[in-house]
């Protein structure tokens, strides 16, 4: 009897403890588009990344692709997106930062863990000297129609400093989704408690990120 296996992208997606949410789901995208022709083993690989990540909304979306009438054509166009969002992010995220920063030299606090934080920090020019941060900046791994999870700490975090969130539309879900994302380490932040959210290559008020999460 044939043994199927698992994609190692789909494994090392699943129990990533690393990586922020986009850097996963990239990953996950991938092992998925090896068994995309297989509905049976492409369910099983489904339901391991949903088990591995169970904080990690873009799981959500891949799962829906998956599901769908045409899981390849579906995830090669979630992993273009997701490529173009991420990117776009990184640059409305930086210039955000720069106009905030702008007179006011000082470090930009984080908790995160997220790779789009990585990105937009090394995008920045290092302050000439060590100075007390002015602003925040984290990422989420889901962002919901009242708040957007993260690591713990961001709470207290945003409740310092003006706080920017830096995300894609793959962290976008609606209420009964981000209900159920939930992990170690992980806490849910009001999102009236921080200043902006940066989706894809927009700024946009918290309220707003929170109605398009709602209309997803």
């Amino acid at each position: 009897m044939e043994v199927r296996r698992l994609p190692g992208a789909v494994l090392a997606a699943a129990h990533d403890r690393r990586g922020g949410a986009t850097e996963v789901a990239a990953r996950a995208i991938d092992g998925l588009l090896e068994v995309a022709g297989d509905r049976s083993l492409l369910e099983e690989a489904v339901a391991v990344l949903l088990a591995g990540q169970p904080a990690m909304a873009p799981l959500w979306h891949l799962a829906e692709a998956a599901r769908g009438p045409d899981p390849p054509a579906a995830l090669r166009e979630l992993r273009r997106r997701l490529d173009q969002d991420a990117g776009a992010a990184v640059a409305a995220a930086a210039g955000w930062l720069r106009r905030h920063l702008a007179g006011r030299p000082g470090a930009v606090a984080t908790v995160s863990h997220s790779s789009l934080v990585e990105q937009v920090l090394a995008s920045l020019a290092p302050a000439a000297a060590p100075a007390d941060p002015v602003v925040a900046l984290v990422g989420t791994d889901g962002i919901g129609p009242a708040a957007f999870l993260n690591a713990a700490g961001t709470g207290e975090l945003a409740a310092r400093l003006p706080t920017l969130v830096v995300a894609t539309a793959i962290k976008l879900v609606p209420a009964e989704v981000f209900a159920a994302l939930a992990g170690p380490g992980f806490e849910a932040v009001p999102l009236d408690a921080v200043t902006a959210v940066v989706i894809g290559d927009q700024v946009v008020s918290p309220a707003e990120a929170g109605r398009r999460a709602r209309d997803r």
